[in-house]
């Protein structure tokens, strides 16, 4: 059985051309990633029914001592005990005003393209222009995966993003997207991440054009006994799909959904 894990679609957005490539770099032929194009959203297709049955489902991280540190610092960091003011739940009268913490349902931690790394149950969007690829997901920023021949810059002279620097290439009709300078944390099936981790991403659109397979894999000796590797599985979009609004009102309990059900005739 497979099944959305949303149903929410996503808009085309319109950008401008990618960056000139100088005289150092060259674009990279396009040849069969345009049907990357559209609106694509991850979908379970073992019936898992949420992240977490998805997620068990891969194979566990190998992390090295050093690895293994440095995630369950970040773990104990996220479980330790908080204030009232991020614990408190208690029903709130329509127009009462409160400090959303508890519940929020806006961008959260997924700014500055994390949710292109790894999409949830929000739909993503694919833009070809000659010298880049633009990946959109519905919330959380834009990922520019460079083809004009660029290489990485020093990370010593980055500051690290939830989407990092990302330059992509063909090979045999298959977009292969070299990414690094990730802001540190966790990664899917309990990896962990470091600016000077690489994360290699191959994307395989099925004959159709209507499924698509992103398959991961992490690269840091410093972090991984040996490569973290998993994949995950989109649909293409129907023609008709439209973008959720990000705005949040956790007193509304439409909010807790994923969608708005319908009205019932």
């Amino acid at each position: 059985m497979k099944v959305a894990l949303a149903t929410a679609g996503i808009v085309a957005f319109t950008f401008g051309a990618g960056a000139r490539p100088s005289a150092q770099t060259r674009p990279e032929s396009l040849q069969g990633i345009q049907r990357l194009e559209g609106d694509w959203v991850r979908v379970d297709p073992n019936g898992s029914g949420d992240f977490g049955g998805l997620t068990s489902k891969f194979t566990p991280a190998s992390l090295t001592p050093q690895g293994s540190a440095a995630a369950e610092a970040t773990s104990r960091a996220q479980n330790a005990p908080r204030g009232p003011a991020y614990t408190e739940d208690k029903p709130h009268k329509p127009g009462e005003p409160y400090i959303v913490v508890s519940r929020p349902c806006a961008s959260g931690p997924f700014g500055g393209g994390a949710l292109g790394i790894n999409p949830d149950s929000g739909a993503i969007h694919f833009v070809i222009s000659t010298n880049e690829v633009i990946l959109a997901p519905e919330r959380g920023g834009i990922r520019h995966i460079y083809m004009d021949g660029r290489k990485h810059p020093d990370i010593s002279r980055w500051t690290p993003t939830g989407s990092g620097h990302s330059v992509g290439h063909v090979e045999n009709g298959e977009l292969v997207v070299d990414t690094m300078g990730i802001a540190p944390g966790g990664v899917t099936a309990g990896g962990w991440r470091t600016p000077e981790t690489h994360l290699i991403e191959r994307f395989v659109v099925s004959p159709d054009g209507e499924h698509l397979t992103i398959n991961y894999r992490w690269e840091d000796p410093n972090v991984y006994q040996k490569h973290h590797e998993y994949p995950y599985e989109l649909d293409r979009l129907p023609g008709g799909s439209y973008t959720f609004e990000d705005w949040c009102d956790a007193s509304d309990p439409a909010e807790q959904q994923s969608i708005t059900p319908p009205p019932q005739q």
